[in-house]
């Protein structure tokens, strides 16, 4: 039996919304990006809150974004 690996974030937008922080991020495997908002006050764990738990946001309107931070490809 194999195991199912978590999707790692690739990249990641924030922005300043109504009420706190919102984040739009890319994983690494997938055709969507997720957006979710900020309510750990810990970038990291913010972004791995909204891989895991994020509405489903369109991949191609996710990369057009500006990007706020990259993360480090799986096995490098």
């Amino acid at each position: 039996m194999s195991a199912n690996k978590p999707n790692q974030p690739k990249q990641v937008s924030w922005f300043n919304g109504c009420g706190g922080r919102l984040g739009v991020v890319v994983g690494q495997q997938g055709e969507n990006a997720y957006i979710g908002a900020a309510l750990r006050h810990d970038e990291d764990s913010d972004v791995a809150h909204i891989l895991a738990y994020g509405a489903k946001f369109p991949l191609e309107a996710a990369l057009l974004l500006p990007i706020s931070k990259r993360y480090p490809e799986e096995g490098k």
